[in-house]
């Protein structure tokens, strides 16, 4: 019989199967490892963690206003006006009212008045105001509550006295900006019969002067002569359809023509319109008087129309301070941020526990690899392969 060959029998071995008495005592034989770099990892989070800067948050509530009425909703009245805050329109993604206050928040107007007012560029150590904006919006956090329809204006910082600062300086930035964008109805009725009332004295101002001029050319000494000569009742007359037109020109941005009000605008006007066509029509006194004279009755009819207009539109401006009293201010604060008495970051244990459980699994991976490469030292096979793999991989020319 001839002797078995050895070679043979190396290769027909077979390979010893891993089972989870091999892994517990591998990880047995190099627990210093995995100890090692668990007690390492806790130690670099504790060390971080009282090296990290503490950061304090302070919060703040605020509630928009709810509006109704002639004009429509708030919400209505704020899409009105994503063109003057540059946000787009309703088609522009805008859900509610609350999206609408935070995107106005979040707007260049709003954070470059809080830059400036609060010193944020030198605070943050910002090069550029985008930066410091960037800076700004890591720093304040809004959110909405849709259930409740309140919103927390959120503000982080290292020092607990300037987060409660953040949060209030951006609400009242906020207030600020919508005084001046005019977001309820009574707020744009009063900011229209402001721009009206500043375009009437003006017209007024060049229309006087015209009036006067025209008396000189004339000769007229006073306006009785006018009277007399039929022009005071059909400038009366036009100065009340004047207020007529700028009463419905003011409701119609705000109303439907379905409304009781708007039809009975309407009417009254169609009414004063026909008596002015019947009065002009029968009277032939200003049509017989000389052209300086028609000159001067003309002047005086634009001037009583522009004096009707603006005493129209004073009487509506008083209306609109009224309501815009009685809805109060766009934005209530609920409460107010204060600074708060402990920090919110950083969350040592948490912190601590993360680089445990990160150390404890990178530690047993580094036992479990040593503990497999020290297993294929040991097999003549294993060591075979190990080789085999390490050629295949070089760039060295083979021989």
């Amino acid at each position: 019989m001839s002797a078995p060959d050895p070679q043979l029998e190396t290769s027909n071995e077979a390979e010893p199967e891993i089972s989870l008495i091999d892994i517990l005592t591998a990880l047995g034989e190099e627990k210093l490892i995995w100890l090692g770099v668990t007690f390492l990892a806790g130690l670099l989070g504790v060390t971080l963690s009282l090296l990290a800067t503490p950061i304090y948050t302070a919060r703040g509530v605020i509630m928009p206003a709810q509006q109704s009425g002639a004009g429509g909703s708030a919400l209505a009245s704020l899409g009105a006006l994503a063109g003057m805050a540059g946000l787009g329109g309703p088609g522009a993604g805008m859900k509610s009212s609350d999206e609408m206050y935070i995107a106005l928040m979040r707007s260049q107007s709003a954070q470059q008045g809080l830059i400036d007012k609060l010193n944020l560029k030198k605070r943050y150590g910002s090069k550029t105001i985008e930066e410091a904006r960037q800076s700004l919006d890591n720093s304040v956090e809004l959110v909405a509550d849709k259930r409740s329809g309140l919103i927390n204006v959120v503000a982080h910082d290292a020092d607990p006295q300037f987060a409660a600062q953040l949060a209030n300086a951006q609400v009242a930035e906020l207030n600020l900006l919508l005084s001046r964008l005019a977001v309820t109805d009574a707020q744009q009725r009063r900011l229209y019969y402001e721009q009206e009332i500043d375009k009437t004295q003006q017209l007024l101002a060049t229309v006087e002067a015209r009036f006067r001029q025209a008396q000189e050319k004339s000769g007229l000494q006073s306006t009785s002569l006018i009277a007399e000569a039929g022009i005071r009742t059909s400038a009366e007359i036009r100065g009340q359809i004047a207020s007529r037109e700028i009463q419905l020109q003011a409701l119609s941005r705000f109303v439907t023509p379905q409304n009781p009000d708007m039809q009975r605008l309407s009417s009254e006007l169609s009414a004063l319109r026909a008596q002015l066509g019947k009065y002009e029509q029968g009277s032939g006194h200003a049509s017989n008087a000389s052209p300086l004279l028609q000159e001067a009755a003309q002047a005086y009819r634009d001037l009583k129309v522009q004096e009707a207009k603006l005493g129209a539109c004073v009487r509506q401006l008083e209306v609109a301070k009224i309501d815009e009293a009685k809805e109060g201010p766009a934005v209530q604060v609920v409460d107010v941020a204060m600074p708060p008495e402990m920090r919110s970051q950083p969350q040592r244990r948490k912190m601590v526990t993360a680089y445990l459980v990160s150390g404890t699994l990178l530690g047993l991976v580094l036992a479990l690899v040593k503990a497999f490469l020290r297993r294929m030292s040991r097999s003549i096979s294993a060591r075979e392969n190990w080789s085999a793999l390490k050629r295949s991989w070089s760039f060295k020319a083979r021989s």
